[in-house]
Formats: C-alpha cells, sequence, structure tokens
C-alpha cells in the first residue's frame, strides 16, 4: 500500500483526490492547507474541468495547516503537490530532502532556476520526481504519439496546437490572475501544448512569440512559431475567453498521407482523415490523464524506477521553452533556445 500525503486542496487537489479513490493500492494519510478552510472538503471547489464525485477513503488521513509540521510527522511514502506554482520549489525541495518522492503539479516551477534546482535535489537524494504534465498521459494525446511514432502516415508537414479557455476565477487569494505568480496563461495553460510538442516532436531550436497582456499582467494570449527543421509547428495559448466558451483542446497535424485532428469541442474529438481512405475516429482509453498519471507515479514509487514519461529534465525544457516564448513577445524577437 502506498502512502500518499496531498497539499494544497483546491481545484487541483480535489481532483486528485477523487483520481486515489479508483487507486486501491494507495491510501490517504496526510492532507495539508494553509487554508484551514480547505481542509473541509464538503465544500465546492471550482475549476476548467469537472471534479467527480469523491469516493476516497479519508478515514487515514491526518489534517494540517502547516507544511513542515506534516513533514516532520511522517506517516507516507509521498508528497502530492497540488499547491499555486510559485512555491512549487521550496515545498518539493523541503518534501524530497525530508526523504519523500514528489509528484509536483505543472508547471515545474515559476523559473527556470527554480526547476533547474528541483531537478539537482532530485539526483542529489536520489529521490523519485515527476511534473504533472498531464497530456502525456491523455489517451486522445497518447494515440497521436502513437500514430505519429508508426510511420504510417509519412512525415509530418505542419502541426498546429491550440488551448482555449475563461480566465481562472477559481484560484485561492486570486494567485493565478497575478502574471507575477502564475505566469498567466503563457506559462500555466499554454505549457500543457508546449509540452506535447516536445513530447511529440522533440526540443525546438528556437520561438518567434506574440502576445496580448491580461488584465492582471503577463500574457493571457500567446502565439508562437517554433523553429524545426522540415516542417511547420505553431501553438496558441489564451485564457481570455468569455466565461460561457469553456475549455477547448485543439492540435491540427498534417502528414503526408493523413490529416489528425484533435478537437475536444467536437463529438468524436479525434479523427484521422488518411489520404483515398476516408476517416476513422481511433479507440481510446476512456480513463483520463489524471488517472493514468497518478497511476504511473504509483508504480513507480512501488517498483522504485524513476519515471520515463514525465522525467524531471522533460518537465524543466518545456518550461525553459514557454520562459523564452514569454521573453520573446516581450522583446518581439527571436529567442533561440539553450537548455
Amino acid at each position: 500500500m502506498i502512502r500518499v500525503a496531498i497539499v494544497g486542496l483546491g481545484f487541483m487537489g480535489r481532483m486528485h483526490l477523487s483520481i486515489y479513490g479508483n487507486l486501491a493500492d494507495t491510501q490517504i494519510t496526510a492532507l495539508c492547507d494553509s487554508h484551514k478552510e480547505n481542509l473541509d472538503l464538503s465544500k465546492q471547489g471550482g475549476g476548467n474541468i469537472t471534479v467527480s464525485g469523491m469516493k476516497t477513503d479519508l478515514s487515514h488521513a491526518r489534517k494540517f495547516s502547516d507544511y513542515r509540521e506534516m513533514l516532520a510527522a511522517g506517516g507516507f511514502d509521498y508528497v502530492d503537490l497540488c499547491i499555486p506554482t510559485f512555491l512549487h520549489r521550496e515545498f518539493a525541495v523541503l518534501a524530497m530532502e525530508a526523504g519523500f518522492d514528489v509528484f509536483c503539479e505543472k508547471p515545474m516551477a515559476r523559473t527556470g532556476t527554480e526547476a533547474d534546482e528541483m531537478v539537482s535535489v532530485a539526483k542529489k537524494t536520489g529521490k523519485l520526481l515527476t511534473i504533472g504534465q498531464c497530456l502525456r498521459f491523455w489517451p486522445m494525446y497518447v494515440k497521436v504519439k502513437e500514430l505519429l511514432e508508426s510511420g504510417e502516415y509519412g512525415k509530418v508537414i505542419s502541426a498546429e496546437l491550440a488551448r482555449y479557455s475563461p480566465s481562472p476565477t477559481w484560484s485561492v487569494d486570486g494567485w493565478m490572475d497575478d502574471g507575477e505568480l502564475s505566469g498567466s496563461a503563457g506559462l500555466d495553460l499554454h505549457i500543457h501544448d508546449v509540452d506535447m510538442i516536445h513530447y511529440w516532436f522533440g526540443a525546438p531550436n528556437a520561438v518567434a512569440s506574440s502576445g496580448v497582456k491580461a488584465p492582471g499582467g503577463g500574457f493571457g494570449h500567446i502565439a508562437t512559431i517554433y523553429d524545426f527543421p522540415g516542417k511547420t509547428v505553431t501553438s496558441v495559448g489564451d485564457w481570455l475567453c468569455s466565461d460561457s466558451f469553456g475549455l477547448v483542446m485543439r492540435a491540427l497535424i498534417v502528414l503526408e498521407k493523413a490529416v489528425i485532428n484533435l478537437d475536444t469541442s467536437q463529438p468524436n474529438p479525434l479523427t484521422v482523415h488518411v489520404a483515398g481512405k476516408g476517416k476513422f475516429n481511433p479507440e481510446l482509453d476512456g480513463r483520463d490523464g489524471y488517472y493514468h498519471e497518478i497511476r504511473s507515479f504509483v508504480d513507480n514509487v512501488t517498483s522504485r524506477k524513476a519515471p520515463t514519461v514525465v522525467t524531471p529534465e522533460s518537465a524543466m525544457q518545456s518550461l525553459k521553452t514557454v520562459l523564452a516564448e514569454i521573453e520573446s513577445a516581450e522583446r518581439n524577437e527571436k529567442i533561440i533556445l539553450e537548455y
């Protein structure tokens, strides 16, 4: 039985809690939130994806409002961090240095220097560290990777990724609306697609971006062209949409012999249009990426094998690419990437 401590009980913390209810080999033994009212899980949370009904057994969970006190008390195998981005580095480092493995929500950190420190501490302590870049586990995105790697449809000619959402209104004390704390849509929302670009195509050589600032600072809309030899890759991240719009995820990939169209606003979110053969909808696992990423990390902790789908280094690279995009948009010039 893998014992888990969840830190941060806002939208994402509640999402993770709901997942653990479907993992028979896990037990929640600690809950921590500096806002004591969040420890009352009978209250509703917010977010841009619905959290299913809570059926997780919390009868073994001790509750804490002080993180260091929780680490000192122990009684768990790993810490699941669902806290604001600007706290990721501090809380992850404290946990690893205290002897615990860490699952940390995305983005990895607020700055590249902070991410570098997290990678370094994981290596020094030998603790397992992964980041919640959930699209690498999301069935439709996993299927796209399989299709691309099969080579059946030839080389990629172009790829366009996009993610649209209303402004987040559910964060505690409005930290997500503060560009200095969250990095705005560029870092918090857009990083999902940037991470998929890395996962599908590798690291780009350079980025050229433009954007529109959000009311709280940072880019609420950011659009980027990535430098890849032999193909065109672009992406857009936007959380300035009206509140009735909802979250929409898109990816349109043109290959030599097919077009892959991923669009969550459609009844069939993934369609493959094959040259001369019509179209089809691949069969997908009904469980989402949150389930698969946590299931995978529980297996890592059990086997003591380091994560391979989302490594600390891969998460750090995706973060640094987004930060370069933000710099490019600020300076209105192309940025050569160095990791």
